[in-house]
């Protein structure tokens, strides 16, 4: 049966000194690192005693920081009914529809790990009548603490986002901008790219390892790669903007801030279609060998995606395709 600390055997530790808990707690598992431990009960020691009122207020500690995080999940929720309420019709235009899918995902994520973390507390809350160890129980309530915090911040970076999004929805200045800086990031990205040709076309009579030829071999498979993401980003951000011409309003008439950005994404276009003809062109027929195949899954795996595109997706795709240290 539990005693009335709720802990058994070795490891009952409620009226003992910090010390001779500390000890106590480390004998039971040697696993445990004694600062770990010393910082754990740090928690529920009183007047160097570690006490069951110690205990019980770290239940309460731990309950009211879960509640901060439930209400700022809430006003997340309530924020995204909001934003969907603003976006009216225009919810159905891609580039709205794939902002509020993420917020979506994003609420839901963390109303579930709320109520997880509450089912936690609810659990560790019967303390006394829990076979566990004390320390087993304080550890425990330090990580739901630790974790509500983490979720508090989330939530209040997600109430952050919603209401970007909704001055984003709101403000077709703020549209066009937005794009600019998309188009700015592809161009700064096809500079990287157009570096990692060059280093391979450096390299062109360099047929051994010794002269860097498996280098520039691993290195024209990840630029191919690269130049694949380029289109599918390219693609991307011209869907962006026919979605931003759906929803510019009616006053802007043809000078609506957009074709200047058409236009950088004529010439980017064109830029990744020469870079991907000069890798062609500096391709050797034992790199062909060695990554064609590779290459072509990849593009198999690109052409599932469709705008709005879910780039932490296509990212993890090309994580898994590149080879070597490619970052």
């Amino acid at each position: 049966m539990a005693q009335q600390d709720g802990t058994t055997g070795s490891e009952r530790i409620v009226g003992l000194s910090k010390p001779a808990a500390v000890e106590r707690v480390v004998d039971a598992d040697e696993s445990r690192d004694p600062d770990t431990v010393r910082a754990v009960l740090d928690h529920v020691t009183e007047d160097g005693i570690v006490t069951a009122d110690g205990v019980d207020s770290a239940v309460t500690d731990t309950s009211m920081i879960l509640s901060t995080a439930e209400t700022r999940v809430e006003l997340a929720s309530i924020d995204l009914d909001d934003a969907r309420e603003a976006a009216g019709d225009d919810a159905a235009v891609g580039a709205v529809r794939s902002r509020l899918d993420v917020f979506e995902a994003k609420v839901s994520n963390a109303t579930e790990r709320v109520e997880s973390l509450g089912e936690r507390v609810q659990g560790l809350s019967g303390w006394r009548d829990d076979p566990r160890s004390v320390y087993d129980t304080v550890l425990g309530l330090r990580e739901v603490a630790s974790e509500a915090q983490a979720l508090t911040a989330h939530a209040d970076n997600v109430q952050l986002d919603i209401e970007e999004f909704e001055r984003w929805l709101s403000t077709h200045d703020v549209r066009v901008r937005g794009l600019d800086g998309d188009v700015a990031a592809l161009e700064q990205s096809l500079d990287g790219l157009a570096d990692r040709v060059a280093f391979v076309a450096d390299g062109k009579d360099a047929d051994t390892p010794e002269a860097g030829g498996d280098d520039r071999a691993t290195e024209w498979y990840n630029a191919a790669l690269r130049t694949r993401v380029s289109d599918l980003l390219v693609e991307d951000v011209r869907a962006e903007l026919a979605d931003l011409r759906e929803l510019a309003p009616e006053s802007a008439g043809e000078d609506d801030g957009l074709g200047d950005a058409a236009a950088d994404l004529d010439e980017l276009d064109a830029r990744v279609e020469r870079l991907r003809g000069r890798l062609d062109d500096l391709a050797r027929p034992s790199w062909t060998d060695e990554y064609g195949a590779r290459i072509e899954s990849f593009e198999a795996t690109l052409a599932a995606f469709e705008p709005p595109v879910s780039w932490g997706a296509v990212q993890a795709e090309l994580d898994d395709a590149r080879v070597g240290d490619d970052g």
